[in-house]
């Protein structure tokens, strides 16, 4: 009796061990960038600014679609603030947030929900949506704007704590040759 009452009870235990949150990755904390473990931490050489398929050439834009020339403006101005890597920043991760300082100074950085909603965000250089969502031990956080420029960036802790890797992908249905190598930057944590 006692073994039939342990069975059935097995499985409401391991229901609840399994439902109970997963501790944070300790993504929370102040990075510096570390330029010798990184990948193109700024991004490739660029070739030349992206140009619409007016422009022609290969880094012209796809079939069936085109950029005016403000629109490869910001554009190009969004590429080049989002594959600049920041020497500093500091990252506040909860469960709900996920905040992003990128200079004490100015106080200036990103504050978002995790919960993979679209948030519109008034970036420096013109209007950016971002969803940003946990993926297992990372943080996952995509943004895309009306110029059609898709830029993908996951941060991940390395085991000991002790390094954030932050890898950058990006890409455009109205532009070719955004990124077509790794960026990959390393960060060791100060505090």
């Amino acid at each position: 009796m006692a073994l039939r009452l342990a069975a059935c009870a097995l499985p409401l235990v391991l229901g609840a061990v399994a439902a109970q949150p997963q501790p944070l990755p300790p993504i929370t904390g102040v990075w510096k960038l570390n330029v010798e473990a990184s990948t193109n931490p700024d991004g490739p050489p660029p070739p030349g600014a992206a140009r619409g398929s007016r422009g022609g050439g290969e880094a012209g834009g796809i079939a069936g679609g085109s950029l005016g020339a403000e629109e490869l403006r910001r554009f190009n101005a969004m590429k080049t603030q989002f594959f600049q890597a920041p020497a500093m920043m500091g990252l506040q991760a909860t469960a709900t947030d996920f905040k992003i300082l990128l200079d004490p100074a100015k106080n200036t950085g990103y504050a978002h929900k995790t919960d993979n909603k679209r948030q519109a965000v008034a970036t420096p250089v013109g209007p950016a949506e971002f969803r940003v969502k946990w993926d297992g031990p990372r943080i996952r956080r995509e943004l895309e704007t009306p110029e059609t420029l898709h830029i993908v960036e996951e941060y991940s802790v390395s085991a000991d704590g002790k390094q954030l890797v932050v890898t950058v992908k990006a890409d455009s249905r109205m532009v070719r040759n955004v990124l077509q190598t790794e960026i990959r930057r390393v960060y060791d944590r100060q505090q």
